[in-house]
């Protein structure tokens, strides 16, 4: 299991595939650097911001983990300023509308969690989310390129 400094770094290196996806469609996407929450990255063509989460695990339990609160307070998903969340999981590249997650989450039972993630003192409050009901909700699922498949099991 990696500590936190290596699931920071994957999640960096998931950041940087999408990005130059995007680099595909739009001329100027940019990464927001240092400890930035509303977002990961913006696009000045159309002014939209992007969220980039990495779930590797999902491919072993079937869910997702869609985190909702840390140290107490709301975080992830509850306090998102981003248009569109990405979802990677080493397969495919799932983008979805935050909206559309949490009305899934209000739609539906899924069960709440406290986990510890990698590196954190603190546990965080997530959704356990089946992948099923996420690739439903999405508004494009596009497999991953051979070039951007990582053999790591984690959560970033």
């Amino acid at each position: 299991m990696p500590d936190f400094h290596e699931a920071l770094m994957m999640g960096k290196k998931v950041e940087q595939m999408f990005l130059l996806r995007l680099k595909r469609k739009y001329n100027n996407p940019i990464i927001i650097k240092g400890s930035f929450k509303p977002f990961d990255i913006y696009v000045p063509d159309n002014h939209k911001r992007w969220e980039v989460k990495s779930d590797m695990k999902s491919n072993d339990t079937g869910n997702y983990l869609i985190e909702v609160e840390h140290y107490g307070k709301p975080s992830a998903l509850m306090t998102t300023e981003a248009e569109y969340w990405v979802l990677y999981d080493s397969c495919d590249w799932v983008v979805c509308y935050p909206d559309k997650i949490k009305d899934l989450i209000l739609s539906n039972n899924y069960k709440l969690i406290s986990t510890i993630g990698d590196g954190d003192d603190y546990a965080k409050k997530c959704y356990l989310i089946p992948k099923k009901d996420i690739k439903d909700i999405a508004t494009q699922i596009v497999p991953c390129e051979e070039h951007e498949i990582l053999n790591e099991t984690t959560r970033a």
